[in-house]
């Protein structure tokens, strides 16, 4: 370039360097703006929604219609509270220590409230008033895509459903089930065998101990795979589905803590914070679609199954079926209410009898004199002999005792140890003297009502006699059997319950499977003290409490259960030898 040229150029890149300078301080200002503009809008979003959570604090807390009755602080504002002592496990433990301290109220959520009493549960149970399914349920469509009979909110759906799924288990139908039963009891009875000796060998008689909670759950689960689908699980010889039958209840207490919180569906937050019950949700779901779908493409089944009527159900006016997703959703109900709630109750009964000698003496002779062994029976091996206690039987069921000790174990250790909660109607609701306006949400927690004394004498003692009216009507004389005036005359081992009695639930959701529950854990219980000797493995506390409280996680004798909806147990660890008069 020239001198000349590059004298003309010096004017335009000052031009230049002008405007660019220009530019910068025009953006730097305009940026400065920008940003303060963005600042501006975020303070006012903050404080938007800090005026926003205030006035939800403050409604809660004071403006609620819950807002009169006493809890935890946390438990009015927000359903963390509950979520958390979901996932802990301890939620019946944690609710009954508040009703201890506030008592029979406790507010144990924003819109929740748990009402301790027998009286609550029949007002609230009754049929004829008007109340809906809690909102905790409604997390089971978002898994499924689908209702199943125990969450559907439409009454005219839910009794379709329950009177279909009724005429499935009638006693009737029951009695049709002992071949699909049978030969799963003698499975479990082969397995429990295994390294039993007998009273001769002494201390070497007793076989090494065994974790109830697995052998006890593969069992019910095969029987309740068979029966429901007419598909054994095989668990109790086959691994394949044991990891699913363990974690199962992680499946259901996601599904019912994400129910409390469903917010937390929201950029999959469950997933995240709640990854392992989740997870259980997930092989939950993967299971009942898999037995759902394989047992619909069958065109005959050699034996009778629940799943046959679900199939060919119509409704009565309309001729509607159930939808595939329908009976998937419906699968995981029995599979559900065909395991947990047995295993349990199945458990805690062998718990309650090792812990109390006396019982476990009376139980065992008493079955022992219902069935007696054949003279050419005695002396020969325990595996040869043919046991004569048949499913369903007239003379099974004739041993209240049996079933005394399986209902005062469900008593203290309740399948459903927490809450099933109850939306009030449009109308309101009277609940034992007390108006609650529709919308709130209210239960009674059952660990807590099964425990009080207001419904049942010495309330902490394991007393199966308390359920059979005779010895009550003796016992009252005596001392011998707690009995107090509130504990009704017409209370029976399983029939003509107490109010304050609820493990199967109560009125139009109450467990339609109870009579069947009831034949399949009296043939495990039964079919075990008729052959075996029973005893707690001395080198084990599993199932135990851990301390010398007279109740709760620190109680010994208490059977330690983990409130997942339905509940999930450890233990008892048992050792067993072949009963006196065999050999092994």
């Amino acid at each position: 370039m020239s001198p000349m040229n590059a004298f003309h150029a010096i004017p335009a890149c000052g031009f230049a360097i002008a405007c660019l300078g220009l530019s910068k301080l025009l953006y730097s200002h305009l940026r400065h703006f920008e940003l303060l503009a963005i600042l501006w809008w975020a303070q006012l979003v903050f404080l938007g929604l800090l005026t926003w959570l205030c006035g939800r604090c403050v409604y809660r807390l004071a403006f609620h219609p819950l807002a009169k009755y006493p809890g935890p602080l946390i438990a009015a504002l927000t359903d963390w509270y509950t979520v958390y002592w979901i996932a802990e496990g301890g939620r019946h433990l944690e609710l009954d220590k508040q009703h201890k301290r506030y008592g029979k109220h406790v507010r144990f959520g924003p819109n929740r409230l748990s009402i301790n009493s027998a009286q609550a549960s029949k007002d609230l149970h009754d049929v004829r008033k008007k109340t809906n399914k809690a909102d905790a349920y409604a997390s089971f469509k978002r898994f499924f895509g689908a209702e199943m009979s125990l969450t559907t909110v439409d009454h005219k759906e839910h009794t379709f459903r329950r009177a279909v799924n009724q005429a499935a288990i009638t006693p009737a139908a029951v009695k049709d089930f002992e071949d699909q039963v049978t030969p799963h009891v003698e499975d479990f009875i082969s397995i429990i065998a295994e390294g039993a000796g007998s009273k001769a060998q002494g201390e070497n008689g007793w076989s090494s101990g065994k974790d109830m909670s697995y052998a006890v759950a593969f069992c019910l689960a095969d029987i309740m795979g068979s029966v429901t689908f007419g598909r054994t699980w095989n668990a109790q010889r086959d691994p394949q589905y044991r990891h699913f039958i363990k974690d199962l209840p992680n499946g259901v207490a996601g599904i019912h803590l994400v129910g409390h919180m469903q917010s937390l569906f929201f950029g999959n937050l469950h997933k995240l914070l709640f990854k392992e019950l989740i997870t259980g949700v997930g092989n939950l779901m993967k299971v009942s679609r898999s037995f759902a779908l394989w047992r619909l493409e069958q065109e005959s089944m050699p034996n009778r199954d629940i799943w046959a009527a679900l199939i060919a159900a119509r409704d009565p006016k309309t001729g509607r079926k159930f939808t595939t997703d329908e009976l998937i959703s419906e699968a995981s109900l029995f599979i559900i209410g065909g395991t947990d709630g047995m295993i349990t109750s199945t458990t805690a009964t062998l718990f309650y009898l090792t812990h109390n000698p006396r019982t476990l003496e009376r139980v065992t002779r008493e079955i022992r004199e219902a069935y007696p062994l054949e003279v050419e029976d005695i002396g020969k091996k325990a595996l040869d002999v043919k046991c004569p206690i048949r499913f369903a039987s007239a003379e099974l069921q004739a041993i209240d005792y049996l079933t005394a000790c399986i209902d005062e174990a469900m008593r203290l250790s309740p399948p459903v140890a927490s809450i099933l909660p109850r939306e009030v109607g449009p109308d309101g609701l009277m609940v034992d003297g007390e108006f609650f306006p529709p919308g709130v949400n209210l239960g009674i927690p059952h660990y807590s009502m099964h425990h009080s004394g207001d419904n049942f004498a010495e309330p902490l003692k394991y007393a199966p006699e308390r359920w059979i009216p005779e010895e009550r009507k003796r016992g009252a004389k005596d001392g011998s059997v707690p009995v107090s005036g509130k504990e009704p005359a017409t209370m029976k081992a399983a029939a003509g319950h107490t109010d304050g009695f609820t493990p199967f639930g109560a009125g139009r959701s109450s467990c339609i499977g109870k009579y069947l529950a009831y034949q399949e854990m009296s043939i495990v219980l039964a079919r075990l003290l008729w052959l075996f000797d029973i005893r707690l493995d001395p080198n084990s506390n599993l199932g135990e409490g851990v301390g010398n409280d007279l109740e709760g996680r620190g109680c010994r004798n208490e059977f330690q259960l983990y409130d997942r909806f339905v509940s999930s147990q450890k233990g008892p660890m048992l050792q067993f030898r072949y009963r006196e008069e065999l050999i092994a």
